[in-house]
């Protein structure tokens, strides 16, 4: 009787955070994947190898959509590796989403202009780091955004 009143503490972490069972496995296997190219194959100069790995991550991560298609953490994961196979516009469609879903990320729209700037976008970096700090309640958050468009107009 004991194992049933654990179950739904055990649960619980899962319904908070709004991932399915299948949705969190997809993500971790995604990250394990992810891991493995990019601290052991990578630094070794293992290309071949981290390609392989990277592949497998990104077909984890789009699962994980597939599971939940309003999942934040998968698109953030799947964002992130698009960045670093430098696939810039990629990257920053996935980050777009993010900020849809989860309109308060201020993280997300950081990444999302960063992805911009990666392919001269930088009316579209500033314009995502302008609603970024529109949703920052921090003044210190607030001056580092700030920090950021100076220095994106004054790139232009």
């Amino acid at each position: 009787m004991r194992t049933l009143r654990l179950l739904p503490i055990l649960l619980l972490p899962l319904l908070v955070y709004g991932q399915s069972a299948k949705e969190a496995d997809h993500n971790r296997k995604g990250l394990e994947y992810f891991n493995q190219g990019f601290y052991q194959h990578l630094p070794k100069g293992q290309q071949r190898e981290a390609d392989q790995s990277f592949d497998l991550a990104a077909a984890e991560f789009k699962e994980a959509i597939a599971a939940n298609p309003k999942s934040a953490q998968a698109y953030r994961n799947l964002a992130r590796l698009y960045y670093v196979r430098k696939d810039f516009p990629q990257a920053a469609d996935a980050y777009k989403t993010v900020t849809v879903l989860e309109p308060r990320d201020i993280d997300a729209y950081v990444q999302l202009a960063l992805s911009y700037t990666q392919f001269d976008r930088f009316e579209d970096a500033a314009r995502a780091l302008e609603i970024a700090k529109a949703n920052a309640d921090k003044a210190e958050v607030i001056a580092k955004l700030d920090e950021y468009i100076r220095k994106l107009t004054e790139h232009k």
